[in-house]
């Protein structure tokens, strides 16, 4: 291997480790940046929040892509880009009753996946305070 490109493959390892030296995984900009996001969200609108909470291989695969521990099926990519406008945001921009859904979505992870909540959290909401008050608003 030329030695000019080890150096730099060596600089770009020590940069990335120094911009997160924790390891743990955030949510990029590149992530959260949803130009018209009432438009965005209504891609979910025909989602069954139901079906999807009640199939365990489903709700698996989609809290994989959700913990980057998993591959993305275009659905969950989508919805990954998601979770840290509302993190953010407290969901500004959602309807009513995009609101409900996604705080009854939370609320089924936050009490019956707690694991899987908490490092959900500590990805999307290292504070761990933005998401914890959205649902309880």
């Amino acid at each position: 291997m030329n030695c000019k490109v080890l150096i730099a493959l060596c600089c770009v390892a020590v940069y990335a480790a120094q911009a997160n030296p924790a390891g743990v995984a955030t949510a990029t900009a590149a992530d959260d940046e949803i130009k018209d996001f009432p438009a965005y969200m209504k891609r979910f609108e025909k989602l069954n929040v139901e079906q999807v909470l009640n199939n365990d291989r489903v709700l698996a695969s989609h809290l994989k892509c959700f913990l980057n521990e998993g591959p993305c099926v275009q659905q969950s990519r989508d919805l990954k880009r998601v979770i840290p406008v509302i993190a953010n945001n407290s969901c500004n921009g959602c309807t009513e009753k995009q609101k409900t859904t996604i705080k009854k979505t939370l609320n089924f992870l936050r009490t019956k996946k707690p694991d899987e909540w908490a490092r959900l959290v500590k990805i999307y909401d290292p504070t761990g305070t933005k998401l914890n008050k959205f649902l309880d608003a």
